[in-house]
């Protein structure tokens, strides 16, 4: 059986993350939208967020579906692996806030979240929290390793016109600026 390199089981590490998120995410905003006129009456209970209940009904379930678009992609990963990271520890710090200073918590969460205690609720967001730790660590380091040891690698063809398409992607995924000052040669369709 051939032996699997570092590079799979960190792709394979940052997908599970984000699939994870995607489902949470997804699966959260859609509930609350399902039940909007329930969600709504839950966070007018809601000693914290009653000001703000209509605002906050509306931006929380399309933040958590941006932020699922933002995962599926990997362009947007990173910026979403750290809006999920972010919002992670916002939902935990609600959680925190609202077990101290509220005699009568109420959930908002929607669907099957909804049936957890508020103990179990906030481990489950600790352990998110955590899995956004593990994807922004698992994306960075692939990132950096990458932009390391990307010069060294051979990619797509070698002729001379690869050669001077290929020297801005290089200068640009190595964070070298003004390397190149000739676009000639540049494709409308690449994108640096």
């Amino acid at each position: 059986m051939k032996k699997l390199n570092k590079r799979f089981w960190y792709l394979l590490g940052i997908d599970i993350i984000r699939y994870l998120f995607i489902l949470l995410f997804l699966y959260a905003a859609f509930s609350k939208v399902w039940d909007f006129q329930k969600f709504k009456v839950q966070l007018g209970q809601s000693p914290i967020l009653s000001d703000f209940t209509l605002l906050v009904a509306l931006l929380v379930p399309g933040v958590e579906i941006l932020i699922a678009i933002g995962l599926a992609f990997r362009k947007t990963l990173l910026p979403a692996l750290w809006a999920s990271y972010g919002l992670m520890i916002m939902f935990s710090l609600y959680i925190i806030a609202i077990l101290k200073f509220s005699d009568r918590p109420v959930c908002h969460c929607g669907g099957v979240l909804e049936q957890m205690q508020w103990s179990e609720h906030l481990w489950f967001n600790i352990g998110f929290v955590g899995l956004g730790v593990v994807g922004l660590w698992l994306g960075f380091y692939r990132r950096f390793r990458d932009a390391g040891t990307r010069h060294l690698e051979p990619q797509g063809e070698i002729s001379c016109l690869g050669i001077v398409q290929e020297i801005p992607r290089r200068c640009a995924s190595l964070g070298m600026t003004g390397c190149v000052k000739d676009d000639r040669f540049r494709h409308d369709d690449e994108v640096y």
